[in-house]
């Protein structure tokens, strides 16, 4: 992808959260940056500040935090996805979960620093914060309501009837983690589903 079809996914996803005015988008383009992560690279590491808000262009990470030595998994972003640790971009405080590459991934990034400067420069920047946090609240709620109301199992099948890129793409394991399952009992649930449907599944049993 090239440079400018770099700035051209960042500002559509932009405006669909404020109407930024020409020269507020060329200052902030000219404060991002393009980083580049090869797969189980990390964009947050649990325990330290993380200064930068990301943007997916292409690529998947996983989101999870340790307790008791053991990895869990809180959930994923891909493309044209916001990701960051928000509290740690707003407080400078470390984070309390990290952030680690699936696949290969390139992200648009720009600082906390840059992003407190843009609610300085003019009220579109205002609208634009708040939507992103907006989207991240509705996202964080639709899970923990499917957390206490579905089973895995009806957890799963929400997932394939959304026809989520995760079914495909995130290792058994960490797609079991993140259901709060072992990766045993998420083979048993893709096997009586498959058994319903006739057709396989595909298995991405990669750690």
């Amino acid at each position: 992808m090239s440079n400018r079809d770099d700035e051209r996914a960042l500002r559509d996803a932009c405006d669909e959260l404020a109407d930024i005015p020409d020269a507020e988008w060329q200052y902030l383009w000219s404060q991002v940056r393009v980083k580049r992560f090869a797969a189980r690279e990390h964009l947050v590491r649990e325990g330290h500040p993380s200064p930068w808000v990301y943007f997916i262009v292409t690529g998947l990470v996983r989101l999870y935090y340790n307790r008791d030595g053991r990895e869990l998994v809180r959930g994923f972003d891909y493309e044209n996805r916001w990701v960051t640790s928000y509290e740690s971009v707003l407080t400078g405080e470390p984070s309390t979960f990290s952030i680690e590459t699936l696949e290969p991934t390139r992200v648009l990034g720009f600082t906390g620093d840059t992003l407190r400067g843009l609610y300085n420069r003019h009220p579109c920047w205002d609208r634009f914060g708040r939507r992103v946090l907006e989207a991240q609240w509705i996202r964080q709620s639709d899970k923990a309501r499917r957390f206490r109301v579905y089973s895995p199992e009806e957890h799963y099948r929400t997932l394939l009837a959304r026809q989520s890129p995760l079914i495909d793409r995130v290792p058994l394991n960490q797609l079991a983690s993140f259901l709060q399952i072992t990766p045993e009992t998420l083979s048993r649930i893709r096997a009586r589903i498959r058994g319903e449907s006739g057709e396989p599944i595909i298995s991405n049993t990669l750690s």
